[in-house]
């Protein structure tokens, strides 16, 4: 049976994960909407040439370069395109740039995101938001995370309106059956796309194994969820591909390392030292459960943890001197001056 033709409407779709998926979705034959703001200031008319390398002969792409707090520009570019589907990414993404800058991220995060899901339930569009795994916080005993599992209290505003927002949208779905919506609470994402984001921490412990020789690690122990986003993109699609969903939250992910594994698996990749360096403000410590959302959805990620770390070297290597050159314009969702302190 032949897959539905779909509408896809993407908040942030200039970002890291809405310029992957869109890449993928034209792939596969979808139309697709990209709404974003070019909050880092992210070369479009360059990302939008590398999203329509694949693109499927009979599918379209359209952009609109627009802020969601413009909630006028915003319904009127949706009710235009008339999507089966919104995927909601336009959100500051990055515990550096939240905590940083709070009132901007509450205005953002949470005050222009509750329109994005009010506007979505007027004209009964079907949605799909991310929170985030990093809301699991730092566990202190070594075992996986599920949904259901007690949430102490943020300690970054990163997740702190995550958290607000899953509550809003909980509440509002309570009030309203007939609303599709469905959160996902993904680990971190790894692996290229065509707005690359440079410090998450396997891409970024990648880039200072092939530029500096020296991957620096702190609390060597702790640990993370992460997911390649080809995968992660895959997981999406599925969804939007099934239609309906038995629960309102999902954690989404494939590997549970610790910051050292990640470290030791990039330098079975590439010529690098592993050396430790102090805390740097990021106390997240967690492993999650993902089996709700592969069981129901009968997924299973494909990305090796080595083939996501391969093709961010040969990226990297070849990406290197424009990077540094270019001050890492448009690639960090955080400041230079944080980032340089990092690597």
């Amino acid at each position: 049976m032949s897959k539905a033709k779909l509408r896809i409407f993407i908040t942030g779709g200039f970002g890291y994960i809405g310029s992957a998926f869109a890449k993928e979705a034209l792939k596969r034959n979808h139309n697709v909407m990209l709404y974003d703001s070019l909050i880092y200031e992210q070369d479009y008319k360059k990302i939008l040439t590398e999203i329509l390398s694949t693109k499927s002969a009979n599918c379209s792409v359209e952009f609109v370069i627009g802020d969601i707090r413009n909630t006028d520009l915003l319904e009127t570019s949706i009710r235009k395109f008339k999507p089966d589907y919104v995927l909601h990414m336009a959100e500051l993404s990055s515990v550096y740039m939240c905590n940083h800058n709070p009132l901007f991220t509450k205005e953002i995060n949470y005050t222009a995101s509750k329109k994005v899901i009010d506007i979505c339930e007027k004209i009964s569009v079907p949605t799909l938001y991310n929170s985030t795994s990093s809301i699991y916080g730092n566990q202190k005993d070594v075992r996986l995370m599920n949904e259901k599992d007690f949430l102490s209290t943020p300690t970054d505003n990163y997740c702190k309106y995550k958290l607000m927002m899953e509550e809003y949208i909980r509440e509002k779905v309570s009030k309203n059956k007939e609303f599709r919506i469905i959160v996902f609470r993904p680990a971190t994402v790894c692996g290229l796309a065509p707005r690359m984001r440079l410090e998450l921490l396997p891409n970024h412990f990648t880039y200072c194994a092939i530029a500096k020789g020296v991957i620096k690690v702190a609390e060597p122990e702790s640990c993370r969820a992460a997911i390649d986003i080809e995968d992660m993109v895959d997981a999406y699609l599925t969804v939007m591909q099934k239609k309906h969903w038995n629960n309102l939250i999902y954690n989404l992910g494939h590997y549970n390392f610790s910051k050292k594994e990640f470290a030791e698996g990039i330098q079975a990749v590439t010529k690098s030292n592993i050396v430790s360096m102090p805390t740097f403000g990021d106390n997240r410590n967690l492993r999650i459960d993902c089996s709700l959302f592969n069981n129901e959805f009968d997924f299973t990620p494909k990305i090796s943890y080595t083939q996501t770390i391969e093709n961010l070297a040969m990226w990297i290597q070849a990406n290197q001197v424009n990077m540094e050159k270019n001050n890492f314009s448009g690639i960090l969702n955080m400041s230079l001056e944080t980032w340089l302190k990092i690597i």
